[in-house]
């Protein structure tokens, strides 16, 4: 009973690592199968484990032209993240990642302003997200954003 109680507990600590990884590298947004009130005319993320935090970089071209670019990092057990360049969000909250999904919740002055939920194709080559659009930069709805592995 003890080794197969070492083993559960074993696979409940490595699993959130070993999900993280999933979501690690370098994802560009498929404008042309994403959709919502508006979408980038380009867009790229990056991801990178950081020891129990995942970095996370996007950047991009807004629909109106201008330069867009959001930084954050993430601890990939859950809880509070830390925003380094994300205006107007001013904290973000992930749950623990799973071997296919992550959700975090972007907020301003303590209120949700955005909930992103992402899943990955069975392959790991896509990955699917919904965002939910409270206030902040986009404009309020729901969003579907299409992201091809690179």
């Amino acid at each position: 009973m003890r080794p197969a109680l070492c083993v559960v507990a074993l696979l409940a600590l490595v699993t959130p690592a070993f999900a993280a990884d999933r979501f690690v590298g370098t994802w560009k947004m498929n404008t042309q199968k994403s959709s919502g009130p508006e979408t980038p005319t380009a867009e790229q993320l990056v991801a990178v484990d950081e020891g129990a935090e995942q970095l996370i970089t996007v950047s991009g071209t807004a629909p109106d032209g201008s330069t867009l670019q959001t930084k954050f990092s993430i601890p990939i057990q859950g809880g509070k993240g830390k925003i380094i360049d994300a205006a107007p969000f001013t904290a973000v909250h992930a749950k623990a990642y799973t071997a296919s999904t992550e959700d975090f919740m972007f907020m301003t002055e303590d209120k949700p302003a955005m909930h992103i939920h992402s899943v990955l194709s069975s392959d790991g080559k896509v990955m699917t997200t919904t965002r939910q659009v409270m206030s902040g930069p986009s404009k309020p709805g729901t969003y579907t954003d299409i992201w091809e592995k690179q």
